[in-house]
């Protein structure tokens, strides 16, 4: 019994915080997981991950709910019910009240890993179904009481009744004084909140009530706008002056928006008090002084109602915030300051839950502005191109922008890591540790796994083992292969606050951590097994993530699943030159030219048409 693959790298719901494992010695409470897991016949080598996800108190929630084995990341129902049958023998019911919040809380969490806040309720009660639950609606009711997971209607109530439907005044065969006992009834009957017309949302609470703070705070902003001194004559200028909120898309490839950096300065020149924020460290550090990241963010002073004390809050990136960043950032911006957020709705959506940009631009209920798309380059030619469903042929004399067209995964990793080391080097001026390479996934010979592997060959190859090296080798292992001085890497679990940030391995310690520089700041001791190597990301990965360079392997394996979002985001992630390594054939055309075939279940559309009414 093992981890389902599909849910291998996903956050646990309740991570474990550095105070619960400071209770408990970490080798102590893996100990005690393991003859719970053994006693109950599963196997034992799953202790330390279960020990992570669970905290220090992992074995008495096990032996409390042995079902609580859901919240490790990659558990299946059917390996938790295997654990349960295990534990409780003739004990064990498919109706058990812990099975059936611990199938609906594993749903949830599988939805939000999608980057759904919500899931339909006729969803949830399928899937009960299938786990052999015999009464869904009873059992999704049990739950909604307890406060954990909230319901909502789907769509708009409908029309109330016609004036037409009432009977007029004294002309009614009905008993008065019975018809008030029935209303007296009604309005302290709970209502059916599985039975909305339109159907029904289901969402952790978490994600719910994140929503509906954006909504309320959106809300707050637009109807204490306050007048502001004139601070430039540009559009964007004009519209902060009327507007509480304000959302920017920027242009084909435009990072940053020049735009929205030069209003940001434009308000500061007017005296006002501006704070500019990037999602991500990479980000940050590429928008330079004045620039704060979201930890940052969280840790400003705050005046007695809990708001920043700030006429003027930038977001940059504001595609990449999931609910919960989205909801800290709008509720922390005080009544009559502005709230600007920029952002590339043509790319991927955030890693986390949720599409705030565009499910706020979506309501129309508050202003949005669109850069001029007047693309000046090859690479803005390029990007504007896939914006719009289109991969435009490329033909740039200046090669800003190349396509290697290739056969076969192995030969796109090679010609990939000549690019790296070699071409673009010696042809376009750019050094390799300013290429980043990028690719669709990280499995297969062409995927970011393999490429990482081919990169370090070539960019910083291990030093041979000397004799009697063979019992430390183990230690010179990162997440996947050897970790070295010199070596490009990035966090195993990049913090959800930072996103990814590479770094660079400067010394090797005697206790087997290394030393690395994550981007401008200091140095910082983490042992092996948390690192990866980093020179090729995954799309995923690369979000909020740009370089001078970028090669973009696009292999056969997998095509199928490329879309116009996931395209578009690699070819964005070189500033200044692109070397796209092609071998998807017509897949890749195919991809940029169809519409988007599934968008996220969010609730926040329809929050804010309740916060607005």
């Amino acid at each position: 019994m093992g981890p389902s693959p599909a849910d291998a790298t996903p956050p646990a719901a309740a991570p474990a915080t550095p105070t619960d494992q400071a209770r408990r010695p970490f080798a102590d409470v893996v100990a005690e997981v393991a003859r719970l897991l053994t006693a109950a016949g599963a196997p034992e080598r799953m202790a330390p991950q279960v020990a992570t996800a669970l905290g220090s108190e992992a074995a008495e929630l096990l032996a409390a709910d042995p079902w609580a084995l859901l919240a490790v990341p990659g558990i299946a129902p059917q390996q938790a019910d295997l654990l349960a049958r295990g534990a409780l023998g003739a004990r064990w019911a498919a109706d058990d009240p812990r099975r059936v919040r611990a199938i609906v809380l594993w749903l949830l969490r599988r939805a939000a890993r999608q980057g759904d806040t919500a899931i339909e309720a006729d969803a949830a009660r399928a899937a009960l179904a299938h786990f052999e639950v015999r009464d869904p609606d009873t059992a999704l009711r049990a739950i909604l009481a307890e406060g954990r997971v909230m319901a909502f209607a789907a769509a708009p109530p409908g029309p109330g009744e016609s004036i037409d439907d009432v009977d007029e005044l004294g002309q009614s065969d009905h008993d008065f004084e019975a018809d008030l006992d029935d209303d007296f009834e009604d309005d302290f009957e709970e209502p059916d909140e599985l039975a909305a017309v339109g159907g029904v949302l289901l969402a952790l609470d978490d994600y719910a009530l994140a929503e509906e703070a954006i909504a309320e705070a959106v809300v707050r902003l637009l109807s204490t706008v306050e007048p502001w001194p004139e601070i430039g004559d540009t559009k964007l200028d004009r519209a902060l002056g009327t507007n509480g909120v304000l959302l920017y898309a920027a242009g084909p490839g435009e990072e940053p928006p020049t735009a929205v950096l030069n209003v940001a300065a434009h308000a500061r020149e007017a005296g006002l008090r501006v704070a500019v924020v990037a999602p991500t460290i990479d980000g940050r550090d590429r928008l330079g002084a004045g620039t704060i990241g979201l930890r940052e963010l969280a840790a400003m002073e705050r005046g007695p109602d809990g708001t920043l004390e700030l006429d003027l809050l930038v977001v940059t990136d504001a595609t990449l915030l999931d609910v919960t960043a989205a909801a800290a950032i709008f509720e922390a911006v005080p009544d009559g300051a502005r709230l600007l957020l920029a952002g590339d709705p043509a790319g991927l959506e955030s890693t986390g839950p949720g599409r705030v940009f565009t499910d706020l631009a979506a309501t129309g209920t508050i202003r949005a502005l669109v850069a001029p798309t007047v693309p000046e380059g090859p690479l803005e030619v390029l990007a504007d191109g896939i914006r719009d469903g289109r991969l435009p042929p490329i033909q740039d004399p200046e090669r800003r922008a190349v396509l290697i067209p290739v056969r076969t995964g192995e030969e796109a990793a090679h010609r990939c890591a000549q690019l790296v080391c070699d071409s673009i080097p010696r042809a376009i001026g750019i050094a390799a540790r300013d290429v980043l390479v990028v690719a669709p996934l990280a499995t297969g010979p062409a995927g970011a796994t393999a490429l990482n592997a081919v990169l370090k060959a070539r960019l910083n190859p291990s030093p041979e083992p000397g004799p009697g090296a063979g019992s430390s080798a183990r230690q010179d292992q990162g997440a996947v292969g050897a970790i070295d001085v010199g070596d490009c890497v990035i966090r195993t679990t990049p913090d959800p606050s930072s996103g990814v940030v590479r770094g660079v391995v400067r010394d090797v310690l005697s206790d087997g951590r290394v030393v690395v520089a994550f981007g401008v700041a200091a140095p910082e001791a983490i042992h092996r097994t948390e690192l990866r190597h980093g020179w090729a990301l995954t799309a995923r990965q690369s979000l909020g993530v740009r370089r001078p360079g970028a090669v973009v392997v696009l292999p056969s394996e997998g095509a199928d699943a490329y879309t116009r979002a996931l395209v578009y985001t690699l070819i964005t992630r070189g500033a200044q030159h692109v070397s796209i390594v092609h071998a998807a054939g017509p897949a890749l055309a195919a991809a940029v030219a169809a519409d988007p075939t599934r968008r996220r279940t969010t609730h926040l559309q329809q929050a804010m048409r309740e916060a607005m009414n």
